[in-house]
C-alpha cells in the first residue's frame, strides 16, 4: 500500500478519473460516472470500467483485454505487475475494443 493519506489519494484518483472522462468526452465517448465508477461505453457496446479502491490506494482499470491496478508512485499511476502507466494502459483498452484515440490524458 502506498504511504499517501487517504485524502491525497482521494484528490489524485477523483483527479484522473476527472482527466478520463474529459478525454472521452473530447471524442464522444459515453462516459458514466456513479461515486468511484467510470464507466466508458464505446459505439460499438463495449465497455470499459475504471473504479478508486480506496483501502488499496489503487485505481483498477478493467476491460476486455484484463484487469489492471495502478498505484500511485514518481508522479504517475503505475500498473502494479507491468509498471506501464495507467494514461497509456487506457488508451490501449479503448483502442483494443474499437474506439478512436482519446484526447491526451
Amino acid at each position: 500500500m502506498n504511504d499517501l493519506p487517504q485524502t491525497d489519494y482521494l484528490s489524485l484518483a477523483d483527479a484522473m478519473l476527472s482527466r478520463v472522462e474529459a478525454a472521452a468526452d473530447a471524442v464522444d465517448i459515453d462516459s458514466k460516472r456513479e461515486g468511484s465508477v467510470l464507466t466508458l461505453e464505446l459505439d460499438n457496446d463495449e465497455k470499459i470500467i475504471i473504479n478508486l479502491q480506496a483501502p488499496l490506494q489503487e485505481l483498477w482499470l478493467a476491460s476486455k483485454s484484463g484487469a489492471h491496478h495502478f498505484r500511485y508512485g514518481a508522479g504517475q499511476w503505475l500498473d502494479t505487475r507491468s509498471g506501464l502507466r495507467f494514461e497509456d494502459l487506457v488508451q490501449q483498452a479503448v483502442r483494443q475494443q474499437g474506439g478512436p484515440l482519446l484526447a491526451p490524458l
